[in-house]
């Protein structure tokens, strides 16, 4: 190889085939390695973000366990105290179902009850007396004023007509 002149009005240095290449290579080179180092800043970066968000995410994974642990515990005293409302709740209706005052009968024909009864009204009429009257015992208590009242007028309905028409 030939290596070129230069020309009497040039300014550059000659330059050799072998420093050419080296020039050429040299600045390959050191542009190759800017860019590895490069890269490996940016992985470090990475590596580094990446430490940070495991580090936060082992962070939540407690928050969460402890969480879940507070919430299991919060169940538990939950179901204690709704196992103890159902209890008290069947102990207040045994104690209440005790404790009711005894039912109250009313009359089906007037509406009296014992605790207002009607004038005449001195006791209840048992189911015998009332078929005895010729009523029917069905449809609820009957005071014995009622019974009597009820016997006089199923004895004017069965009179004959004429009967009753006439006064007879």
């Amino acid at each position: 190889m030939t290596t070129p002149t230069a020309s009497p009005t040039s300014t550059t240095p000659e330059v050799d085939d072998a420093t050419a290449e080296t020039i050429l290579y040299g600045q390959a080179l050191d542009v190759v390695i800017a860019e590895r180092d490069q890269a490996r800043r940016q992985c470090r970066s990475l590596e580094d973000r990446t430490a940070r968000a495991w580090a936060r995410v082992d962070e939540l994974h407690l928050a969460v366990t402890a969480a879940e642990a507070r919430a299991d515990r919060y169940r538990h005293q939950l179901d204690l105290a709704n196992t103890e409302r159902a209890r008290l709740a069947e102990e207040v209706a045994v104690l209440r179902a005790a404790a009711a005052p005894p039912a109250v009968l009313v009359c089906r024909s007037c509406g009296c009850h014992d605790l207002l009864a009607c004038r005449d009204g001195r006791a209840w009429a048992t189911a015998d007396e009332q078929v005895a009257a010729g009523v029917t015992p069905t449809g609820g208590p009957l005071c014995t004023a009622c019974l009597v009242r009820q016997a006089e007028v199923l004895a004017e309905q069965r009179r004959p007509r004429w009967r009753r028409w006439f006064g007879v």
